[in-house]
């Protein structure tokens, strides 16, 4: 009896024991702080000295050739905006998306050769500068041109602005 009692004592132990072991966790994936050696996390979850970056088409490791037909619009104002919309001359509108106005959570319409952009809850885009929106062109966007642009503050007056083919500017 003492022998069995033995037997299912040490069989316990080594059962209680293995419970806790390391071979029954799962490894975590890396993040930028586990990377050796000053090394980095890049978009495909590997720790590099130059890790891969997205590209501006929102393709990890991309060299931007499969957005040809996305067109930035940029913007450089000294007030929030809290819309704005305006024309393509030169090519047709399929969508327009991203920038400083999905930021904002702005909601983006495009049809045929307008944009238009607001917010339901009257967010702003921040006074400042960068990309206003991406327009996605059918065609060459090379040959894209803004037309009447409008730019409205937070009292929704139409600011007095200033613009080119891709930058509007107040």
């Amino acid at each position: 009896m003492k022998i069995k009692i033995l037997h299912i004592g040490i069989l316990l132990f080594f059962f209680i024991a293995g419970c806790g072991s390391d071979s029954n966790t799962s490894i975590s994936p890396p993040t930028s702080g586990n990377c050796p050696n000053g090394q980095s996390l890049g978009c495909d979850d590997n720790c590099s000295l130059s890790p891969s970056e997205f590209d501006v088409c929102g393709v990890c490791g991309g060299d931007g050739s499969s957005c040809e037909g996305l067109w930035n619009i940029f913007y450089d104002v000294g007030v929030p905006i809290a819309g704005f919309q305006f024309d393509v001359d030169g090519a047709i509108v399929a969508g327009a998306s991203g920038g400083a106005a999905a930021d904002a959570g702005f909601t983006i319409s495009a049809g045929n050769t307008t944009i238009l952009a607001f917010s339901f809850t009257g967010t702003t885009i921040p006074a400042g500068s960068g990309v206003l929106v991406q327009v996605e062109i059918d065609g060459d966007a090379n040959s894209a041109c803004l037309t009447a642009p409008i730019i409205s503050d937070t009292s929704g007056v139409a600011l007095d602005i200033e613009f080119t083919c891709d930058k509007i500017e107040y």
